[in-house]
């Protein structure tokens, strides 16, 4: 019996011999790629309490999350929330399912807002976050919740939270860049029948607008602009292609995406259609 214990503990030893050999093996082969690097323990404190370590092939720090403010605001109702200032104009509709009732979708709550001095209303989703210029806005929280299916909520009622983030540059040396796109933006029809000859007073006007950079293939916005009251634009941006989409409305306007190509050390053109819905 003894004699057999004795060999069970050799055969354990030496499994355990063999996984740390095989580990020490590893390690050593690791250490051996060139420029494999182990960062500091560091941490970093951010603004919002949080804290990043250093990471990547030069152990630079992480970047901090982005800054979020948040409002609360009944309709007619404004306020600047981290740059950015937001109106509350009207609800759109309220869905969510009654208190005490069996709903197939638990629904959710629109409500129409003004950014900024853009010329064009945003409707906001509860809990879908939206870029608007230079920051992602999100509708967080709606009070009060909603009532019985004999009850009603009045507008005047209404709470609506808000948080706003931010959206950085992609590089804070982007107008480096001897390259990029310019443009404009336009609205039409302007009149609901078209003339031959056309009418000047029918001409398309200009449209100010956000303005979204994608790189070809991502859904991540590269860079946010917008185009200025006589419709144009400029973005610096590296060699490479692109997809521009402009903001329009609810409904309309609605607006064309544009794919352009960015050659190095030059400017292209573009031209962003946006259609009223005038017919």
């Amino acid at each position: 019996m003894m004699k057999g214990m004795r060999g069970y503990a050799v055969v354990i030893g030496a499994m355990v011999l063999a996984v740390v050999v095989a580990f020490w093996v590893m390690g050593t082969r690791i250490a051996e790629i060139p420029g494999r690097q182990a960062c500091t323990m560091e941490a970093k404190l951010c603004p919002d309490g949080s804290y990043v370590a250093r990471t990547g092939p030069n152990c630079e720090f992480a970047a901090c999350p982005a800054a979020t403010a948040t409002s609360t605001l009944a309709i007619g109702e404004s306020a600047t929330i981290n740059g950015t200032t937001i109106g509350v104009l009207n609800l759109v509709g309220d869905s969510r399912c009654p208190a005490g009732a069996q709903c197939i979708q638990a629904g959710t709550v629109r409500v129409s807002i003004s950014v900024n001095s853009y010329n064009s209303d945003f409707t906001l989703t509860l809990g879908k976050p939206q870029v608007v210029g230079n920051a992602t806005i999100t509708l967080v929280s709606v009070l009060p919740p909603q009532r019985s299916l004999q009850q009603t909520i009045a507008p005047s009622d209404y709470r609506f939270t808000f948080t706003v983030v931010p959206k950085p540059t992609p590089s804070s040396d982007a107008s480096a860049y001897n390259s990029g796109v310019r443009g404009t933006v336009s609205l039409g029809p302007t009149c609901p029948v078209e003339r031959v000859p056309p009418d000047p007073a029918c001409a398309d006007r200009p449209y100010a607008t956000a303005i979204t950079a994608y790189r070809a293939n991502s859904s991540t916005p590269y860079i946010i602009g917008n185009s200025d009251a006589s419709g144009a634009f400029t973005f610096s941006l590296p060699p490479g292609s692109y997809t521009l989409a402009a903001s329009g409305g609810t409904m309309f306007p609605r607006c064309s995406e544009i794919a352009v190509t960015v050659s190095p050390n030059a400017y292209v053109t573009a031209t962003i259609s946006c259609d009223t819905g005038i017919r």
